[in-house]
């Protein structure tokens, strides 16, 4: 035969054992982000034609297998992503002559295992293009007027 004391002691173990138990089911998500419905962090202010750009910023846009980097915009328009580990690669075809490793060996690819788009990273690089003075583009827009 149970006492009131002895149900008392096992509704509170029981009590505290389905609290512990729905505290630890519950923050198994804890650290982990949807980044398809995250909403993007605001780019930090570009220094110059270089401005650092990371996963937080394009969220599901973000196209690369490294986290985060800086994007410039070199002379006649060259679009470049530099890696954490100092790496420069191609954004586009006039950085790529000039010497820039192929962004391919960086890539992320989406859920159906094709390449993640380059679009909205290379817009972001070529948006700094416009605010490049000290390399003179060579290309027909800049010379007519």
């Amino acid at each position: 035969m149970s006492t009131p004391a002895s149900s008392r002691r096992l509704a509170v173990t029981l009590t505290l054992g389905v609290a512990i138990v729905m505290s630890v089911v519950s923050g198994c998500g804890a650290g982990t982000r949807n980044t398809a419905s995250a909403s993007p962090v605001p780019l930090p202010a570009p220094i110059g034609t270089s401005q650092q750009i990371s996963r937080d910023n394009l969220t599901h846009l973000w196209p690369l297998t490294v986290d985060h980097g800086t994007i410039e915009c070199r002379a006649n328009d060259q679009a470049v992503f530099i890696a954490p580990d100092g790496n420069t690669y191609a954004l586009n075809d006039k950085a790529k002559t000039n010497g820039a490793e192929n962004i391919e060996l960086i890539r992320a690819a989406g859920a159906d295992h094709s390449p993640i788009s380059l679009g909205a990273l290379r817009t972001k690089a070529l948006a700094l293009c416009s605010m490049n003075t000290d390399h003179p583009r060579t290309d027909s827009a800049a010379t007519s007027k």
